[in-house]
């Protein structure tokens, strides 16, 4: 992808992210947000059983899908924090609004941030979560150098909770004509599994699957049809440095 095919696609994102997360709320039907992601809760448990204290990163966070119920579940252990990033200033005051509506304030942190450039304290988090987030990224160059970072960020035994959408069709719906996707990085779903599976060996595998899913969205000036192969991937980090 070029530098312009690149702008183009991020500002088409971020318009229709923008536009999605001041019409729709998160936890209430009426859009993919109206529920989390089950893994991402599912992990939590097991981050949850392993550390009393645990430090949460999620990345992408949007106005909180995932990062308003981790919160609420910490809030009921009565330990842990949540650091939830995105790029979007409308994402990031939505999620503070939200950790008022949901009572969870302090349990939850919002942060402004490009998950490409984000900078991260080595051995700080207990449990990392991407979803739908990685994909807008540059490059597979790129897409590497985050995780390598992340992975560099992550405390022995911590784990990462990954969701990507990959092969990206897009068309719109009164035609059924074909739009060009406008996403930053399109993998294929053969590419991203063995991307991971490179980045992580010597991780323990916990989660590696793919589902197919098709989403109406009011993204372009026709509505359209999302499709994708979202790979979902989760690795825990072992306690010893050395990779075998």
């Amino acid at each position: 992808m070029s530098s312009a095919e690149f702008e183009q696609a991020r500002e088409s994102e971020e318009k229709y992210h923008a536009k999605l997360y001041e019409s729709k709320d998160i936890l209430e039907p009426g859009s993919w947000m109206s529920e989390p992601v089950p893994i991402v809760m599912e992990l939590l448990e097991q981050v949850l059983q392993e550390h009393q204290d645990p430090v949460v990163l999620d990345l992408g966070s949007g106005p909180g899908r995932n990062a308003i119920p981790m919160a609420q579940r910490l809030k009921e252990s009565g330990h842990g924090r949540v650091i939830g990033t995105d790029l979007l200033d409308e994402a990031v005051s939505k999620l503070q609004d939200n950790a008022v509506k949901y009572d969870v304030q302090p349990f939850i942190q919002a942060m402004q941030a490009d998950v490409e450039d984000g900078q991260y304290e080595a051995e700080s988090y207990h449990y990392i979560v991407a979803c739908g987030c990685l994909e807008h990224v540059s490059s597979k160059t790129a897409l590497r150098d985050v995780i390598a970072r992340l992975q560099e960020a992550t405390k022995p035994g911590g784990i990462h909770c990954l969701s990507m959408n990959t092969e990206v069709r897009e068309k719109q719906l009164s035609t059924g004509e074909e739009e060009a996707a406008q996403i930053e990085l399109n993998m294929s779903e053969s590419e991203a599994q063995a991307l991971l599976a490179e980045v992580y060996r010597g991780w323990r595998i916990l989660e590696d699957e793919e589902k197919e899913v098709s989403i109406q969205e009011e993204k372009y000036e026709e509505p359209t049809e999302f499709h994708a192969n979202t790979v979902f991937f989760a690795a825990q980090k072992p306690l010893s440095t050395q990779k075998g």
